[in-house]
């Protein structure tokens, strides 16, 4: 393959390969508020839990909502859990596919040099023969 092709396709690689280190930070930050979103829950429902647990009398209306709240926040962290684990499947897909793609780009960064090694060979070949044709030429038998 000639050297300006695979180097147009060692771009295309790369721009893969940031696609796809974009796509694990994007997976990762996920991960993170994810995490976040479930301590924020788990706090409330800690918050919740003691205000009843302290024995104070609550208004129905207040236990009503109180109940709610529980009930939602249950419901919340099922779909940040949810949330999480496709999260970690995108994650692990992204992972997989960028160390295929760097080891793609791997070989077309070998195959690019060696396409250079043998341009420059022909090259030097080619003004080799070259500069022994000239010679030949203007060689003058000796009588």
């Amino acid at each position: 393959m000639r050297p300006s092709t695979l180097a147009r396709l060692e771009r295309l690689a790369q721009e893969r390969e940031r696609a796809l280190l974009d796509a694990v930070r994007r997976q990762q930050a996920m991960l993170r508020q994810s995490e976040q979103q479930t301590d924020t829950l788990a706090a409330y429902r800690d918050r919740l839990a003691a205000s009843w647990q302290s024995g104070v009398a609550l208004p129905a209306g207040q236990a009503r909502r109180a109940g709610a709240f529980a009930a939602a926040s249950l419901t919340a962290q099922a779909q940040v859990s949810e949330a999480a684990r496709q999260a970690e499947l995108a994650l692990a897909s992204a992972l997989e596919n960028l160390g295929t793609a760097q080891a793609r780009r791997h070989v077309l960064t070998q195959a690019i040099a060696a396409a250079g090694r043998a341009e420059l060979r022909a090259r030097e070949d080619a003004a080799e023969r070259d500069v022994t044709w000239r010679r030949d030429e203007h060689h003058q038998p000796i009588e």
